[in-house]
C-alpha cells in the first residue's frame, strides 16, 4: 500500500493535531493465524510545540497479562507529509509519511514483555483518521523483517485542539 493512495481524502490526519491533548484507546493483538494474543487499554497525552515542530507524546499500554509499556515519543514534522520520531527504546529513528486521512509510521524498538525481558520488534503502523476525535490503527510487528502479529488499535481524543 502506498501513502499516495490517500491524497485528497478527508478528514486529514496530522499527528501534530491528533496527538495534541489527552487520548484513550484500546488494542487487540492477533497472531498471523488470527488467534488473540493480548488485549490492552491505552492512556496517552501529547503537547505540540509549534516553534520546534515537535509533538511530545506519551502513551501507556496496560496489557491483560499485567504488564505495562510506556512510550515517550518526540515526533518531529520535517515538512509537508514527512515526520521522524525518537523514543528511548528505539533502534535509530521512526519514519512517518502522511497523506489525506492516513499516517504510515515505521520503527524498530526494544519492547518490554510480561516476563521482564525486552524483544526487538519491527513495527509498521497505518493510522486512519475517522473524524476529528477518532482514529483506527492497523499495525504489524515482527522480528528481522518477518511479521508475526497484527495489532488493531482505536484511539479517541478526550481533549486538545
Amino acid at each position: 500500500m502506498s501513502i499516495k493512495q490517500f491524497e485528497g481524502m478527508s478528514p486529514v490526519f496530522l499527528p501534530e493535531r491528533f496527538f495534541h491533548g489527552r487520548l484513550e484507546g484500546w488494542a487487540v493483538l492477533e497472531s498471523l493465524m488470527g488467534g488473540l494474543l493480548k488485549r490492552a487499554t491505552i492512556t496517552a497525552e501529547g503537547q505540540w510545540d509549534e516553534t520546534k515542530q515537535v509533538v511530545q507524546f506519551v502513551e501507556t499500554y496496560r496489557f491483560d497479562d499485567g504488564h505495562e509499556d510506556t512510550l515517550n515519543w518526540a515526533i518531529q514534522k520535517l515538512g509537508p507529509g514527512k515526520y521522524n520520531g525518537s523514543e528511548p527504546n528505539l533502534e535509530g529513528e521512526a519514519e512517518g509519511d502522511q497523506a489525506g486521512c492516513a499516517f504510515h509510521w515505521r520503527y524498530t524498538r526494544d519492547t518490554p514483555q510480561a516476563d521482564g525481558k525486552t524483544t526487538k520488534l519491527n513495527f509498521d503502523d497505518w493510522f486512519y483518521l475517522i473524524d476529528d476525535n477518532a482514529c483506527i490503527v492497523r499495525g504489524s510487528s515482527g522480528r528481522a523483517g518477518l511479521p508475526f502479529a497484527t495489532a488493531h488499535v482505536t484511539y479517541r481524543r478526550l481533549s486538545g485542539q
